[in-house]
């Protein structure tokens, strides 16, 4: 399985998110099997992923104290995603990452900038003429990753209430 850097390696959602609001340069990605697969919180073929620099060895994921399982926090996980609450503010989502808050002013008042390079056509690796600059910038963007494409200009409609909807479809 390779070598592991203990201190790199996920290990604590409650950790991992103060980290996150913490530390500007700190970026996670919620990928999709928080929402539906427990087993990506153990360790379930018992892999030696090493020990910390504090002395802490790795094995299952640290849940934060709401979370009674794996099972239990993936099904809060999930309903929190799949509420109201979510599917009323998702236009606001929508606008960060593919909208008008994603780059220039408005993402600035977002508070939702990043490192300039990861946004899509801000460099040219073709015109990039010293190795060791080019390889440092293709490290950058596939160590960070990049930053979706902007797809809309203009703030995203919010989603009507369903009450709304099914009073429309009755007419």
């Amino acid at each position: 399985f390779g070598v592991y850097n203990a201190d790199r390696m996920f290990s604590d959602i409650s950790a991992t998110w103060n980290g996150v609001l913490e530390d500007m340069s700190d970026v996670k990605e919620l990928v999709p099997e928080l929402f539906y697969l427990p087993e990506v919180l153990t360790n379930e073929n018992s892999i030696d992923f090493g020990t910390t620099q504090l002395g802490g060895k790795l094995d299952t994921v640290k849940l934060p104290a709401w979370a009674e399982s794996p099972v239990d926090f993936v099904h809060q996980h999930r309903m929190a995603l799949e509420s109201e609450y979510v599917s009323a503010n998702l236009h606001e989502w929508i606008d960060l990452i593919f909208g008008y808050k994603q780059q220039g002013k408005e993402a600035i008042a977002a508070n939702n900038v990043f490192f300039y390079i990861t946004y899509e056509g801000t460099v040219d690796i073709d015109k990039i003429f010293d190795p060791v600059q080019q390889h440092a910038t293709q490290d950058q963007i596939a160590y960070f990753g990049q930053t979706p494409s902007q797809l809309l200009t203009i703030p995203h409609l919010k989603k009507k209430p369903l009450s709304e909807v099914l009073h429309l479809q009755a007419n």
